[in-house]
């Protein structure tokens, strides 16, 4: 048996760890710590986190020799280990670990150690000394009170863990138990109204699919704070972060912004337990958390799954059909004004994500595609363009739920390309063309086709940026275009903070640079940027003094036209768009 013995440390954020395993023969048991979270696809080097590490052998000290960053061996002797460590814990994030005096939480791959060779021997955690009052939530298999068995290291590491005090709210989905865990701090909020929404969305995601479900129970751990937001799927729970006012007040009547961003949370994280924790790439199958797994199919298994998030928040009426075409618009409005679209491509997306989308920089906008974004735009065109190729015969479902079936019959990962070649398959139609476009080129979705077979019209006009896209207005569009200033940019009390130049705009023609501070426009304090960008027109000339690295400068920018990239939906036909949004023929 393989024994993982947790205590905390709550001032300081330490975890401290005991591995505790027997040796049968004279040779080096070799350790190793986890470089990356399965869903969070890039290199973090959990290893160094670890304070101290020591070792014993029969309870004496013993040889422990450090190899690579994230690898230790042991001297070569039989006996009775017991490797001793520390870890910092204060990354307040759903893929590592975190300790304060007020709430513990960790994912395993930032604390367990996989012994080579025997990562299918049985795990057992057991938690020491807790505070007093504090509860633990997880699905980790229970031995006992605060002590937990798992048949694998894959397996430990699969149930993040949630410690302190703690609300549960429970419901039943298709008769399978279900707990949303809240921790962390939040005013009073209306309690039916999460458990009826959240479980409407359950209800409708698991009658997607085909049983059996790939959990007999499922935990959302959900921490609110400040201006956080994140999830992590994992195969019977998701560890989600979001703002403490993004929970339903009493007497809401339609989901606000907040609320509805906080749905699309839930209703992300738990698609994944059938995209990517059961259904995954090969690359996947299984995690080396060694180094990075390279695939080019993230559009299908993150960007699938942004769309069908929303998408399953109107067809569990959690939300209306307007509001979901709203939500709709922005993301097509945001991958629009990337330049990014125009450069790299899906497939491209998906494979540098460990580098690129995870590691982005003030140019990232001008040089990558979102695979999350773009891949759920691919996603739409393919849902539609197979219901109109099939004749309302098949959809996007009937391919998810076939993979599914797949999967529970092997257990087997897809490979590179086989997902395109499954799903001309399981449709019977000839879609070719539309993969080598949306994956392979940087040529623009058929999005406005696409949508006009759901009754949907789609039109891009000049609007501010202020304007993130949405339903047409009846009162129409602004007859004039908006001025563009080109970058994005944060108000601060005295100066605007560039964070974004856009290739060819206006502020890339000033010489403008990420960072820059400006302190005046036309001679006047730099209070209010927008405001004075609200009243422009193009072809205005703009006078900026700002300061770069310390020195003051001036330069004179020309407002471009904006381009024509804000998306506006309009309902054209009702009944396509109901039959869309709920799935059917």
């Amino acid at each position: 048996m393989i024994l993982h013995t947790l205590r905390p440390e709550p001032n300081a954020h330490y975890w401290h760890i005991t591995l505790s395993f027997a040796q049968q023969e004279d040779v080096p048991a070799v350790l190793k710590l986890a470089n990356w979270v399965p869903g969070s696809y890039t290199i973090r080097d959990f290893a160094r986190h670890i304070v101290e590490i020591h070792a014993e052998c029969d309870g004496r000290p013993a040889a422990l020799i450090q190899t690579a960053k994230n690898t230790w061996h042991t001297a070569a002797q039989a006996g009775e280990w017991r490797i001793r460590y520390t870890v910092y814990a204060y990354d307040l994030s759903v893929r590592a670990a975190y300790l304060t005096a007020e709430r513990g939480f960790f994912d395993g791959a930032c604390l367990f150690f996989a012994i080579e060779g025997r990562l299918n021997e049985a795990q057992t955690l057991v938690l020491e000394h807790l505070p007093a009052g504090w509860l633990t939530a997880t699905t980790l298999p229970r031995a006992a009170e605060n002590t937990f068995q798992t048949a694998s290291y894959g397996e430990l590491l699969d149930h993040p863990v949630e410690l302190g005090r703690l609300e549960t709210i429970t419901f039943e989905a298709n008769g399978i138990p279900h707990r949303i865990v809240l921790s962390g701090s939040y005013p009073d909020f209306d309690r039916d109204r999460l458990c009826r929404d959240v479980q409407r969305i359950c209800a409708t995601q698991l009658a997607m699919f085909p049983a059996p479900a790939p959990f007999a129970e499922y935990l959302f751990l959900l921490h609110l704070g400040d201006k956080i937001y994140g999830g992590l799927e994992h195969r019977s729970s998701t560890a989600l972060h979001a703002g403490r006012h993004t929970l339903p007040p009493h007497g809401l009547a339609g989901a606000n912004a907040a609320y509805t961003e906080l749905l699309g949370l839930f209703s992300h994280e738990y698609f994944h337990a059938w995209n990517v924790k059961s259904v995954k790439p090969a690359a996947f199958a299984p995690y080396d958390l060694d180094r990075e797994n390279h695939t080019e199919q993230l559009w299908a298994f993150e960007g699938i799954t942004a769309y069908y998030d929303d998408l399953l928040l109107a067809r569990s009426r959690t939300i209306t059909p307007e509001n979901y075409l709203g939500l709709l618009a922005q993301n097509i409005t945001r991958v629009r004004r990337g330049k990014g679209r125009l450069k790299q491509t899906l497939a491209q997306s998906s494979y540098t994500a460990w580098h690129k989308y995870y590691k982005a920089d003030e140019n990232a906008p001008n040089a990558i595609v979102s695979y999350y974004q773009q891949g759920s735009l691919a996603a739409l065109c393919l849902d539609l363009l197979i219901r109109e190729k099939s004749a309302g015969a098949h959809s996007l479902d009937t391919v998810m739920r076939r993979l599914y079936l797949d999967w529970l019959q092997t257990h087997k990962g897809i490979e590179e390309g086989q997902w395109q070649t499954r799903c001309r398959e399981i449709t019977g139609l000839d879609l070719a063309d539309f993969f080598q476009t949306a994956l392979y080129t940087t040529d623009s979705l058929p999005l406005e086709e696409c949508l006009h077979t759901a009754g949907i019209r789609l039109q891009y006009a000049a609007l501010p940026r202020s304007h993130s896209g949405g339903l047409a207005l009846a009162d129409g569009i602004p007859p004039a275009p908006a001025p563009d200033f080109g970058a994005r940019f944060t108000q601060h009390s005295g100066h605007a903070l560039l964070t974004h130049i856009a290739n060819g705009g206006s502020a890339e023609a000033a010489a403008l640079c990420p960072n820059d501070q400006i302190i005046a426009v036309n001679g006047y304090a730099c209070t209010d940027l927008a405001a004075v960008l609200a009243v422009a027109r193009p072809g205005d000339t703009l006078g900026l003094h700002y300061f770069r690295h310390g020195l003051l400068h001036h330069t004179t920018l020309i407002l471009q036209a904006a381009e024509a990239d804000t998306a506006l939906l309009h309902i054209e036909d009702a009944d396509k768009l109901r039959r869309w949004l709920d799935g059917t023929p």
